[in-house]
């Protein structure tokens, strides 16, 4: 597209005349990414400062011109592609570390900060950034923000998402917010993570640092089957031990890696595990024992442990060489991201294989096996058509499996232009729908990374929306009654929490537990169960989840109401029912998922003003935890983004929304 002079002369007024560009140059060195993807931009604005940001995106709204945020560009989904055109902002140079607070551990970041010199940082004050992609040592914060990144430490600390107290962004109109994890009412802060800038961009991050742990202790285990190395990790998991990291490797990465890192990984292996505990001294004894066990119940071939720190590191620096390994035995490797369920690892691989082998793809394997979430790197030639046709054939294969075995087309590397069709065949036409109201929500003019994520036509593509369970038939009537008698209504089960005496619904058939899952440690359970009877039943089966037992409220009330926030990271999938009808079915049996807006965030603790939550999916866990306290129930606060989310998706305004009091 053309970009008007006047533009240009506006943009170069705020950041200066040298750091806006439109020569040819500065265009293609940032046409490309990680990715395939290959789209050169119109003008490239260099932000050196965050006042700038928003300034130069008033500019850009006033004369419609679309705009892709920049830092690293190590993504592998296409996601900082120019589709549309338009412009780049370039905010690399936003890399100051702003503050750290060891007391109330956080930390404020820009954007541009490099994710391992945050964490090199923190670490000689005797703290830690959990999240760590392999790409850490050049990969930004506000990438990894973008996309929900996560890397080897996510089993047990969770992903990018669960590490994001509060941030500052600005839409695509030029409107500056604060998103704050601590203020009630939905968590819009996990909705914008991972949301790959289609809504925004993010200008500051207030991210949690955690205190380094009293010990660590790393393990390499070797296998004579790839299947026995990952079945290892599960029954590991069965055991009650969450590993601060789990990593496996197929035959062709190990010996790769070893070639080209030298790691001290023994090369005759046909899979290598990497497995590393942390925390008090007494604990790590007690669960190496465990852990011993249950690899030689798995036929584990080797094992030793990093006896110095030294030894520690060289492992896995082998682990984050492995990219680079295989890059050298190729002229291009393109890195795939799929996560299944764990229990479905094993099945899904050698489904991957018979893929590989009908393209005659060579590729390796590695894993992130704690969470099933698998990195096929498959090499070949870009110059040959015929390559990169079966390479395109393969890797659209390879994403369906993971969608067939209940899993997802990204765990962490997100969708962006590269993987967007292929959303039409993991969402149905209801969520892709809600998807789709979510952008416009947040960025009506579609100006603000246009054309990511969201398929296009996906209304022909995607198919329609399987009916709901005939116990959750009656959400859909009180809906239409709504609808019929113009009466709005508060969702409730108990009523213990909202305690209303406005009209009112209640669904009592919403009172299934449906599945307790004990090899993915999962329960999939329907809202209107009450807590006591949740619990009650997890403990017939030897398992908990993070819930009190309370004789009060329900599993419903206890996600929606906002007074467990900490639950929220438990949650993995979730079914609900919009007042039109539509209905919504994100995540499942997953550790994590980066595929599309995360939809559960968006309900939790919206406290019903959005849409009916009749089903969740949630992790159980093998050993008590400490249940989570209650905090107090305090009513939405409607600001004018949440009235914006609220038009979008219940525009004739069924449900009611009791507000906070002035």
């Amino acid at each position: 597209m053309e970009i008007p002079l006047k533009a240009v002369n506006s943009l170069r007024n705020i950041v200066g005349a040298t750091q806006v560009c439109t020569d040819t140059v500065s265009l293609l060195l940032n046409a490309y990414d990680c990715s395939r993807s290959r789209m050169r931009p119109d003008i490239i604005v260099h932000i050196t400062q965050t006042t700038q940001i928003a300034r130069v995106i008033q500019v850009l709204y006033k004369y419609h011109i679309p705009f892709v945020v920049r830092g690293a560009a190590s993504n592998h989904a296409g996601s900082c592609s120019t589709p549309n055109g338009g412009a780049v902002l370039q905010v690399a140079a936003l890399n100051h570390i702003l503050e750290i607070n060891t007391q109330a551990n956080y930390a404020r970041v820009e954007p541009g900060v490099i994710t391992g010199q945050l964490d090199e940082t923190l670490r000689p004050l005797g703290y830690f950034y959990a999240p760590d992609p392999a790409s850490k040592s050049f990969c930004t914060i506000g990438g990894n923000a973008a996309q929900n990144a996560s890397g080897a430490r996510c089993l047990k600390y969770g992903g990018t998402l669960d590490h994001i107290l509060s941030v500052n962004v600005v839409l695509s109109d030029g409107t500056s917010l604060t998103l704050d994890r601590s203020e009630n009412g939905p968590d819009l802060v996990g909705l914008l993570i991972g949301s790959e800038g289609t809504f925004g961009v993010i200008t500051e991050l207030k991210v949690k640092i955690l205190p380094l742990p009293a010990h660590i202790k790393t393990f390499l285990a070797t296998f004579n089957s790839l299947e026995d190395c990952i079945s290892s990790v599960t029954g590991l998991i069965a055991k009650g031990i969450t590993p601060r990291c789990v990593e496996a490797m197929d035959k062709r990465t190990l010996n790769a890696v070893e070639d080209f890192a030298h790691a001290g990984y023994p090369k005759d292996a046909e899979a290598l595990l990497l497995v590393e505990l942390d925390g008090e001294r007494t604990q790590i004894e007690r669960e190496q024992l465990v852990l011993e066990d249950v690899l030689h119940k798995h036929a584990v071939q080797t094992f030793r442990t990093a006896s110095t720190e030294e030894e520690r590191s060289h492992l896995w620096k082998g682990r984050q060489a492995a990219y680079s390994a295989m890059a050298r035995l190729s002229s291009a490797v393109l890195v795939c991201d799929g996560t299944v369920p764990r229990s479905e690892l094993p099945r899904t691989l050698r489904r991957v294989q018979e893929i590989l082998t009908k393209y005659d793809i060579t590729a390796s394997l590695l894993f992130h096996a704690g969470d099933g979430n698998f990195h096929p790197q498959l090499m070949f030639d870009e110059q040959k058509k015929t390559d990169t046709r079966a390479l395109g054939q393969a890797v659209k294969h390879i994403l369906q499996a993971c969608v067939d075995a209940g899993g997802t087309i990204s765990g962490e590397h997100g969708v962006g232009i590269e993987k967007r069709g292929l959303m039409a065949y993991q969402y149905d036409r209801d969520t892709l729908s809600v998807f789709a109201r979510l952008k416009h929500a947040f960025d009506p003019d579609n100006l603000s990374n246009p054309s990511k994520i969201i398929p296009v036509n996906f209304e022909e593509k995607a198919e329609a929306a399987r009916p709901l369970d005939v116990s959750a038939q009656p959400v859909l009537e009180a809906f239409l009654q709504a609808q019929q008698t113009h009466r709005p209504f508060f969702i409730t089960g108990q009523n213990s929490i909202l305690q209303t005496s406005e009209p009112h619904r209640n669904v009592p058939s919403l009172n299934q537990i449906c599945d307790i899952d004990l090899t993915n440690y999962t329960a999939t359970v329907q809202t209107g169960v009450t807590l006591m009877q949740l619990n009650h039943a997890l403990r017939e089966k030897n398992v908990y989840s993070v819930l009190p037992d309370t004789p009060k409220g329900t599993l419903g009330g206890a996600f929606s109401s906002g007074q467990y926030p900490d639950f929220y990271a438990d949650v993995t999938g979730i079914q609900a029912v919009l007042p039109d009808g539509t209905i919504i079915r994100y995540g499942g049996k997953l550790t994590k998922n980066a595929a599309g807006y995360n939809l559960i965030r968006l309900f939790a603790g919206a406290q019903g003003i959005f849409g009916w939550v009749t089903q969740l999916t949630f992790k159980i866990y093998a050993t008590p935890p400490r249940p989570l306290a209650p905090r107090p129930f305090i009513p939405i606060e409607q600001t004018r983004l949440i009235k914006r989310l609220k038009q979008a998706l219940d525009p004739q305004q069924i449900l009611c929304v009791t507000e906070k009091k002035k």
